[in-house]
């Protein structure tokens, strides 16, 4: 039903769209064009600094708002049909809906290959105080470092602090980097991208780096940058594409963590280890009921935390 109807609004595009208006309004199109294109990003971007997030998310999301879609066609009509506007702008608007909608998604689709070029040029839209507030740690040596501290990150932290190594998380959600370091956790607020950020944390002395962003791009960039300064490092990474993992480990990872086809080995290995008994897998049942419960109760605690911060 989403698709069918997505061919009518196309549909209606192009039967809306007057050739001999736009000939006339090829100027308007462009400079409405360009304001959508350049103008929505800028807002998400300064808007998202503001909040405190980094110049790349703000990046990233600002090109998913640069088009304008089929509300502004109600608006339109809604003014023609009360006899406000002509059908002139109807043909410029439904114009500018077509060209953003184009550019728009190929920019979307590159964003994350063109944020490198130009994150030298972002950094004021970044909030300083923000990241000023959150201690820099990166200048002393750790063990292992973390990048991201979501679901397989907190498990991870688990086991860390069981074996006793020092350890260093790295994230670029500040409400959370606030409510670890409230626990006593050595964080620090940063974009795993940022090629500056990675040259401070001493990644010839670590002895392993986990990242659980699952992003190809920032995974080959930590891969690579680790692989300068560390050839005997352990680096562990998560991906969601098998092809992506094989293309991980041939540029230097030591482990892929691929959740989905993890669950199904995990679940073959049970069944190995169990056979078809009832009482084992009781046991099994009790053991994973704890961990999550745990696990849970530690989210809602960071949840909590970055609410009151």
């Amino acid at each position: 039903m989403r698709d069918f109807f997505l061919v009518l609004f196309f549909i209606m595009l192009g039967y809306q769209l007057g050739f001999s208006d736009l000939q006339q309004n090829i100027l308007p199109v462009i400079l409405f064009s360009l304001l959508v294109l350049i103008g929505n990003p800028l807002s998400i971007l300064i808007l998202m600094g503001l909040m405190g997030h980094t110049k790349r998310n703000g990046f990233l999301a600002g090109w998913t708002v640069a088009q304008i879609g089929e509300f502004s066609h109600i608006l339109i009509a809604l003014g023609i049909t009360i006899g406000h506007l002509s059908h002139e702008v109807l043909s410029i608007i439904t114009a500018v809906a077509l060209i953003t909608i184009a550019v728009s998604s190929y920019l979307f689709l590159y964003a994350a290959k063109m944020y490198p070029y130009v994150s030298k040029y972002l950094s004021v839209f970044e909030k300083k105080n923000l990241k000023a507030a959150v201690p820099r740690l990166g200048y002393k040596k750790y063990d292992v470092i973390l990048f991201g501290c979501d679901r397989v990150g907190h498990d991870l932290i688990v086991l860390f602090k069981k074996i006793k190594q020092k350890f260093l998380i790295v994230d670029h959600n500040p409400e959370i980097v606030s409510a670890l370091s409230k626990k006593g956790l050595k964080c620090i607020y940063g974009d795993a991208s940022d090629m500056e950020l990675l040259e401070e944390l001493h990644l010839s002395k670590a002895k392993m780096v986990v990242s659980t962003i699952p992003d190809f791009e920032i995974n080959a960039a930590i891969i690579g940058k680790v692989r300068d300064a560390n050839s005997s490092a352990v680096i562990v990474v998560v991906s969601h594409r098998a092809e992506e993992a094989i293309d991980l480990y041939e540029k230097g990872a030591s482990y892929v963590i691929l959740p989905h086809l993890l669950g199904g080995y995990h679940a073959s290995m049970l069944i190995e280890k169990h056979g078809l008994s009832f009482d084992k897998f009781l046991k099994e049942k009790m053991r994973h009921l704890q961990h999550l419960k745990i696990a849970t109760n530690e989210k809602r605690k960071l949840i909590n935390a970055s609410i009151r911060y």
